[in-house]
C-alpha cells in the first residue's frame, strides 16, 4: 500500500487503472503487452490456450502465503508453467518486468489463490481491520496532470541536496515518480493509513521522524501492564501546511552583509 494519491493499495493494481501517459501503463502497453499466453495451470493440470493475462502492479514488500510461493517456484521450474512462460514472453519482447509486477501478475492471474487476497470494505480498507488502508505507507506516483498537461505532486516533498547522498545510501534529490522521503509533516497521513511499515525514512532528511517511531504505549490491561501496546492513535495529526509553505535554508549573515556591501559598491561605482 502507498499514499492515498496512489492507486496501489492493499490489492494489486491493474495497469488499466493507471491514467494514460503514466509510466506504469505506457511501459507495458508497448510491443503488444499485455498479451494472451498459453501455459499449464499447475494446480489443475489444464493446458490453457491463449489465456488473457493482465499485468498488475503490487509492492516490492509483500505478504505471501507459503503455498503461493511454492507455486511460483514450481511455475518457474516447469517449462510450460505460467511463471516461466511469462518470463520468456518478456525476454522475447525486450520489456523488463520488476519483482513488484511479476508476483502481483502471477497472483492475480492464478484463480486457485484468490482466497488469499485481502477482503476490503466499501472504502478500500481491510474488512477485518477497517483502520488499515495500506500494509506499507509510501509516497509515490502522486503526479497527476493539471489543465496545462503538467504532472505535479499532491503535496510538497522532503528533498536532499546531492552532497548528502553518501548519508542516504546513494539517494539524492527526489525522483519525479518517487518514492519520496518521509518526515514529521507526513505523520498525519501515516497515522490515517493504518500501515504497519513506512518508507523512505532517513535521519539525514528528518531525524525527528526516526526519533518518534515506533510508537509504543504501555498496555492498559491490569494483567499485562508490562507488555507494550503499539498505537497509531498516539501519532500527532501533523500535515503539510495547506498553503505550501517551504523550509528555507538558514541565513548566513556574514555572506548577506558582504553581498549587500558589494551591491552598494556596485551602485556607487555606476
Amino acid at each position: 500500500g502507498t499514499s492515498s494519491s496512489c492507486v496501489t493499495g492493499l490489492l494489486p493494481t491493474s495497469i488499466y487503472d493507471f491514467p494514460n501517459g503514466w509510466m506504469k501503463r505506457v511501459h507495458y502497453f508497448q510491443r503488444h503487452i499485455p498479451k494472451k499466453l498459453s501455459y499449464v495451470d499447475l494446480t489443475t493440470g489444464e493446458y490453457l490456450i491463449d489465456d488473457e493475462i493482465d499485468i498488475y502492479f503490487g509492492s516490492q514488500w509483500m505478504a505471501l502465503t507459503r503455498d503461493f510461493v511454492e507455486f511460483v517456484v514450481r511455475s518457474m521450474d516447469h517449462p510450460n508453467g505460467l511463471g516461466n512462460v511469462l518470463k520468456d514472453s518478456m525476454v522475447n519482447t525486450g520489456v523488463s518486468m520488476t519483482d513488484e509486477t511479476f508476483f502481483a501478475t502471477m497472483l492475480m492471474n492464478s484463480p486457485s489463490f484468490e482466497h488469499t487476497l485481502p477482503v476490503l470494505n466499501e472504502v478500500g480498507a481491510l474488512a477485518r481491520f477497517p483502520t488499515m488502508y495500506a500494509l506499507r505507507y509510501e509516497r509515490m506516483d502522486e503526479n497527476t496532470p493539471n489543465a496545462w498537461g503538467e504532472f505535479r505532486s499532491v503535496e510538497p516533498l522532503y528533498d536532499i541536496p546531492p552532497k548528502f547522498s553518501k548519508n542516504t545510501d546513494g539517494e539524492a534529490a527526489a525522483k519525479p515518480w518517487g518514492p519520496y522521503f518521509l518526515g514529521v509533516y507526513d505523520l498525519g497521513n501515516i497515522r490515517d493509513s493504518g500501515a504497519i511499515f513506512i518508507r523512505k525514512v532517513s535521519s539525514t532528511v528528518d531525524e525527528n521522524l526516526v526519533n518518534m517511531l515506533p510508537v509504543v504505549r504501555k498496555s492498559e490491561s491490569p494483567r499485562n501492564l508490562d507488555l507494550p501496546a503499539w498505537e497509531w492513535d498516539e501519532l500527532p495529526d501533523i500535515n503539510w501546511p495547506s498553503l505550501g509553505v517551504k523550509i528555507k535554508d538558514p541565513f548566513v549573515w556574514r555572506y548577506y552583509d558582504e553581498a549587500k556591501e558589494q551591491k552598494e559598491n556596485d551602485y556607487n561605482n555606476e
